[in-house]
Formats: C-alpha cells, sequence, structure tokens
C-alpha cells in the first residue's frame, strides 16, 4: 500500500523526467545499432556491445532508482551528464557531414536528456526527492 502511495505522491515532472530518460536509452541502442552496420564490414563490434550493454544496464538502472525517489540517483545522472558532454557534443557535431541520420539523433538525445534533467531538480520534483530521503525509503 505504502509504494502505491509513493508512486501517487511522485510529481508529474519527475514521472515525464523518467519517461524522457528511457526515451533517450532507447534512441542511444538506435544509434548503437546505427554503429554496428556501419562499422561492421571493418571491425569486429563485440567491444562496442559489451561496453554499450553495460552503460544501458547502469542506465536503466539509474532511472529505474529516480523513479523510485533514490536523491543519489538524481545526483549521479547529473556527474555522469556532465563527463559525457563534453566526450560526445564535438564528435556528435562533425558527424552530421558523414552520418546525418546518427548525429541527429545524437542531437535529440542530447536534447531529452537536459530536458529531463531540469524536470529532475525543479523546485517540485527536488522537495520530493529530499522529502523521500528523510524519511529513509
Amino acid at each position: 500500500m505504502s509504494s502505491t502511495i509513493k508512486l501517487s505522491e511522485r510529481p508529474a515532472k519527475v514521472t515525464l523526467a523518467v519517461k524522457l530518460l528511457y526515451l533517450v536509452v532507447t534512441l542511444g541502442i538506435v544509434r548503437t545499432v546505427i554503429t554496428i552496420m556501419r562499422h561492421l564490414e571493418v571491425r569486429s563490434p563485440d567491444f562496442l556491445i559489451y561496453a554499450k550493454v553495460t552503460i544501458y544496464a547502469l542506465s536503466v538502472f539509474l532511472i529505474f532508482q529516480i523513479g523510485r525517489g533514490k536523491n543519489w540517483a538524481r545526483w549521479a545522472l547529473i556527474a555522469i551528464f556532465i563527463i559525457h558532454l563534453p566526450l560526445t557534443i564535438i564528435p556528435t557535431i562533425n558527424s552530421f557531414s558523414i552520418n546525418p541520420i546518427h548525429a541527429s539523433l545524437g542531437m535529440v538525445q542530447l536534447v531529452l536528456y537536459i530536458a529531463a534533467l531540469l524536470l529532475l531538480f525543479h523546485g517540485s520534483a527536488s522537495g520530493w526527492y529530499t522529502r523521500q530521503s528523510t524519511t529513509g525509503d
């Protein structure tokens, strides 16, 4: 019963942010498939596949924890974003001339990720995370 009550108390902004983050992961999987198909004849995609599966599994775990009101997961996601942004923004922009679909999906991912972070750190969402961390759940 208590988990049902907590889900109903979760701000709509958090629910939307979680959905956007799952969409970001889905777009990442699509981009990974495009990359694998593009490079399949040149090199083995095994390392890329293992690395991406690990990254996506961690991402899904963090998103799940964010949806449960875990403040540490919200902060971990922003830390990952800060590290990830400079490593991907310039290569994505440069790849528009090589593979515009892949690059466009990357930019959509970036916009959705930023939107989700803004929603997660909005006043009502921050208040909910603070209440969740003080109740110890």
